[in-house]
């Protein structure tokens, strides 16, 4: 047979088209002439559908089911009416039976029980048949759906196809919309409540556990259902699955048959799983029906499928419901107001660190993070601390500072070896140096060369792994400067550095890490005391993106220079000896960028450092500075002298002496 035997009017050299079509034309009052019917003359798959009257066929495939026809049980003449029993089953389902049989759903018996047959045709060829045991108990052996067998020649695809009609109206052409169910009770309450463009998938939803999908999706790929809802027929698909994990699963496979842009999901009230509930209720579960205007409002409420870049309130729905509960909390902290109140810490972010070299930059994060995990059980942190070398001396001073004691056997509050080991226990569990050389590195499976050992791309395969393996909380890079940066020649240090930055940003965030870089400013000018000032993230080397693109910014700041007394400088004296180390000015700490409130805000502190307690930091007070100002000016000391004080002869207490005060 061919088109132009069914009075099909053809466009030559054209394989998808809208014409007149040949049934109803003739009759129509109202659009006559308009072209509504489409015609799809693909080899293989030559079929038309008319959208007014359901005028429709396939040529290809007309004599390849009758098979399908003989097994189907399907009566050439379907009832008008189902029996009382049927009738009950579709009412307690609140489906008005008519529904169904307008659908050429079709009832038969087996051994004096009930069963409903919902065949599937493509445009009004029979090639397929689902079937459903209406008296199905769980607790009794048998099955409640199944379909014809496949060496009948069936063909699974979605039921209801064949009823899809656009009328000619102008309006509803603008949007030519398919829902898609997934069972056919679900399919049939949609028309029950007026949308009568709803289709059933012919399975159900696959477990999501199984293994190969290429049958459970067959249908999709069909060559006639990606023709039928091709969009040039069909403009939006609305998908009203189960709201279960399988359910979810299938509508987010099923849409990459027909591409995310068109499609969009239902999304039901609390508790309840399906539009049928939506519309029917479930005493059992005790929900109440909430009818028409339920379904409607589940219309009129479509969520669009998620596309990677693009989020949307519900994809993070359950981050939103903790901050309703918890509010905007903020990171973890190290147990000090004094320094919680200025920044705390929380994955996914990034901390930068600068100040003038000798400042204490290394000094303050190797005792924040001491005291870090001190006061967070079970955090680990990943170290990449060239500058602070050898190894053996960083894990030492880590040590010190865990303890609050001297690692040096025989010094002034030094560790005994039983505390020393129990530091040493207590640190490997939560530090990692991420140390490579030339003579001993990982290649990570080719990933790093002999030359690449120190690069970024390298200590973030190492960070990864701690990541995979230890459940890093984050880590520290000190200092930016001794990563071996690949700068390609062509491009700028400032499009360069801020490119490493948002590759790092990222990392961040894929990994669930908090970073601390650790980086040096250029050079900075001194004041009139020949101190040098304190830097600014903007005077970070490179980029203004130090600065932009930091959620937390930190300033490390010394002014250790001190004017003698007046006592004695002479005339003669140079204007570098008028000055002395004071080794005991306070370290500034200062919050310059807080991207988010909740972390902290921009303030500072002074801290002083115990050099007897490994080089722990307390609160500098007000009245303390006050102190040691009177004290320099009555008893002037000499830079010697301030540091064998410093060194704590005025301690006298011997290792044995000592309890065990390890805080861990």
């Amino acid at each position: 047979m061919t088109f132009e035997e069914l009075g099909i009017h053809t466009k030559s050299g054209a394989s998808r088209y809208y014409t007149i079509c040949p049934k109803c034309n003739e009759s129509r009052k109202k659009h006559k002439n308009v072209p509504c019917l489409t015609v799809n003359d693909e080899p293989g798959n030559r079929w038309y559908k008319c959208h007014h009257c359901n005028f429709s066929g396939n040529l290809d495939i007309q004599d390849k089911y009758k098979e399908v026809v003989e097994h189907s049980r399907m009566p050439k003449q379907p009832a008008s009416i189902f029996t009382t029993e049927v009738r009950d089953y579709f009412k307690r389902r609140g489906i008005d039976p008519a529904i169904a049989i307008r659908e050429k759903v079709f009832e038969y018996t087996v051994k004096g029980n009930p069963v409903l047959g919902f065949p599937s045709f493509i445009n009004m060829t029979l090639v397929n048949v689902k079937y459903l045991n209406v008296r199905y108990n769980s607790e009794e052996a048998g099955l409640k759906w199944w379909q014809m067998k496949k060496e009948y020649g069936s063909k699974p695809i979605f039921w209801g196809m064949q009823s899809i009609s656009f009328e000619s109206d102008d309006e509803i052409q603008k949007n030519r919309t398919v829902i898609i169910t997934e069972g056919e009770i679900d399919m049939l309450t949609w028309k029950q409540c007026g949308y009568n463009n709803a289709v059933s998938v012919p399975q159900g939803a696959p477990s999501p556990k199984a293994k190969n999908f290429k049958e459970e999706f067959a249908y999709a790929e069909d060559p006639y259902v990606q023709s039928f809802f091709h969009p040039d027929n069909v403009d939006q698909l609305i998908f009203s699955t189960d709201n279960d994990e399988a359910g979810k699963f299938l509508r987010e496979h099923l849409v990459h048959f027909f591409g995310k842009v068109r499609c969009k999901y239902i999304n039901y009230p609390t508790g309840y799983k399906d539009i049928n509930e939506v519309y029917n209720g479930d005493v059992k579960k005790g929900l109440p029906a909430l009818g028409k205007a339920g379904v409607d409002e589940c219309y009129n409420n479509l969520s669009s499928f998620a596309v990677k870049g693009i989020i949307r309130p519900y994809d993070v729905i359950e981050e939103m419901n903790t901050l309703a509960k918890h509010g905007f909390t903020p990171g973890l902290g190290i147990g000090y107001p004094y320094i919680d109140r200025l920044f705390t810490l929380k994955p996914k972010h990034i901390t930068f660190v600068t100040g003038v070299p000798g400042s204490g930059k290394s000094v303050f994060i190797r005792w924040y993070l001491a005291q870090f995990v001190r006061h967070n059980k079970n955090i680990k942190w990943a170290l990449f601390t060239p500058e602070n070398r050898p190894v053996s001396r960083e894990f030492a001073k880590l040590a010190e500072v865990l303890a609050g004691q001297r690692f040096e056997e025989g010094t002034t509050n030094s560790m005994t070896e039983e505390q020393r080991n129990k530091t040493i226990t207590f640190m490997a569990k939560h530090f990692f140096v991420v140390s490579p050389d030339r003579n001993n590195f990982e290649t990570f499976n080719g990933k790093i060369q002999v030359n690449q050992i120190n690069t970024l791309n390298s200590i973030l395969e190492y960070l990864i792994h701690l990541k995979k393996t230890e459940d890093i909380f984050g880590y520290v890079i000190d200092a930016w400067n001794k990563i071996e940066h690949e700068q390609p020649k062509w491009m700028t240090e400032t499009t360069f550095i801020s490119q490493q930055l948002d590759y790092l940003i990222n990392f961040n965030d894929t990994y669930n890490v908090h970073g601390i870089i650790i980086v040096h400013p250029r050079k900075i000018d001194m004041q009139s005391n020949m101190n040098y000032k304190m830097p600014s993230l903007y005077d970070i080397k490179g980029s203004s993106a130090w600065k932009e693109k930091a959620d937390i910014g930190i300033l490390v700041h010394r002014n250790k220079l001190k004017m003698k007394p007046k006592d004695q400088i002479t005339d003669t004296t140079d204007e570098d000896d008028k000055y002395v180390v004071d080794s005991k000015a306070p370290t500034i700490i200062r919050t310059e960028k807080i991207r988010f409130e909740e972390l902290g805000c921009e303030d500072r502190v002074k801290l002083k450092m115990d050099f007897n307690k490994g080089g722990t930091f307390t609160e500098y007070t007000e009245k303390e500075e006050k102190e040691d100002v009177k004290k320099s000016k009555e008893q002037p000391v000499t830079v010697k002298e301030r540091y064998e004080v410093d060194r704590g002869d005025d301690f006298d207490i011997t290792p044995t002496d000592k309890k065990d005060p390890l805080p861990f």
